[in-house]
C-alpha cells in the first residue's frame, strides 16, 4: 500500500513508460504506487486545451500497454480487477480562467470545505451534481466498473462534495490558491476520456450557466453520510438513469444518446444471459 519498493520493484518497466513518453511529448510528471497490489498512479501535466488531454490520456495508455508487452506483462485499465482490493479510477482535475487567465473558481476562503472558493466554483459543483447520476453509464461504461463502487474504497456511491476529502465524489484539493480547482472522481480507469470530459465540462456548464446551488460540502466519511442522492451502482440502473436524462442530452445530443444507450443495453443484456464460474460454484449442487 502507497509502497515505495513496488516502485523499485518496477523501476526498469517505470523508467522505459517515463522515457517512452517523453520521446512521445506525453507529459506525464509523477509515478506514485497506489493502495492496490501492481496499482501505480500517473499524473498528466495541465493543459488548457480538454481536448488535447483526452489526446494525451489515450496517448499514455497505448504507450504503458505497448511496454508493458515488451517486459512480458500485461497493464490493464480495468477499473475492479481484484474484488477485494481498490479500483482504478480516471480523475478529472479542472479549473476554469477567464480571458486575463484569471482562475474564476479562485474566491473567499470557505470555512466549510477549508478552501477559497468562489460562487461560480460553487455553481460548477452545483451541476456536476446534477448531472452525475444520468452520467453514471459513461463513467462507469461496463459490468466490471460497477464493481468499483464499494463504501470505503475510495470510489464514490453518493452525491457529495467537499474539501480535501477522498470519500466524495467531487473533491476540492489542497494546494495553492492559484491553482483552486474540482478533482471529478466519479469514472473508472475504463472509461473513454473523451465522454468524460465532455460529461465533466457539460455538468460545469450548466451549473453556471444556471447559477445552480449545490447541498452543503460536507467534511466528514461520505460512506456515512445521508446527504445527497444513492448513485446508480448497478449497471442497468446507470443506463435508464441515462436513457431518462434531460440535461446530458442537451450537450451529447438526441441520436448519440439513443445509440450509446442501445449499444451499451445490448451489451448489457449479452452479460447478464451469459452463465459465469459463480453460478457453478453457487448453484450447480445446490439447485
Amino acid at each position: 500500500v502507497y509502497s515505495i519498493d513496488d516502485l523499485y520493484d518496477f523501476e526498469s518497466l517505470l523508467d522505459e513508460i517515463q522515457e517512452a513518453c517523453k520521446d512521445q511529448s506525453i507529459p506525464a510528471e509523477t509515478f506514485v504506487s497506489e493502495y492496490a497490489a501492481g496499482q501505480f498512479e500517473i499524473n498528466l501535466y495541465h493543459t488548457d486545451n480538454a481536448l488535447e488531454a483526452c489526446d494525451q490520456a489515450i496517448m499514455l495508455e497505448r504507450c504503458i500497454k505497448a511496454v508493458a508487452r515488451k517486459h512480458g506483462t500485461i497493464a490493464s485499465f480495468m477499473a475492479k480487477p481484484f474484488a477485494e482490493q481498490a479500483g482504478c479510477g480516471l480523475h478529472i482535475h479542472c479549473s476554469l480562467l477567464d480571458k486575463d487567465g484569471n482562475n474564476i473558481f479562485l474566491g473567499p476562503h470557505d470555512q466549510s470545505v477549508d478552501r477559497p472558493i468562489s460562487d461560480k466554483l460553487r455553481s460548477a459543483i452545483g451541476g456536476l451534481l446534477a448531472t452525475m447520476t444520468e452520467g453514471m453509464a459513461i463513467f462507469a461504461p461496463n459490468a466490471n466498473s460497477y464493481r468499483r463502487l464499494r463504501p470505503g474504497t475510495y470510489a464514490p456511491v453518493r452525491g457529495l462534495w467537499g474539501g480535501d476529502n477522498r470519500t466524495v465524489p467531487l473533491r476540492i484539493p489542497g494546494g495553492s490558491d492559484k491553482a483552486i480547482r474540482v478533482e471529478h472522481r466519479v469514472s473508472g480507469a475504463d472509461a473513454n476520456p473523451y465522454l468524460v470530459m465532455t460529461a465533466v465540462l457539460a455538468g460545469i456548464h450548466h451549473g453556471i450557466t444556471n447559477n445552480i446551488v449545490p447541498q452543503d460540502p460536507i467534511s466528514g466519511d461520505g460512506y456515512e453520510s445521508e446527504e445527497g442522492v444513492d448513485l446508480p451502482i448497478r449497471w442497468p440502473v446507470a443506463l435508464t438513469a441515462f436513457e431518462e436524462g434531460t440535461i446530458l442530452r442537451q450537450y451529447f445530443g438526441e441520436k448519440w444518446c439513443d445509440a450509446f444507450h442501445t449499444a451499451r443495453s445490448f451489451e448489457a443484456d449479452a452479460h447478464h444471459y451469459t452463465i459465469h464460474q459463480l453460478d457453478y460454484e453457487w448453484y450447480l449442487r445446490t439447485s
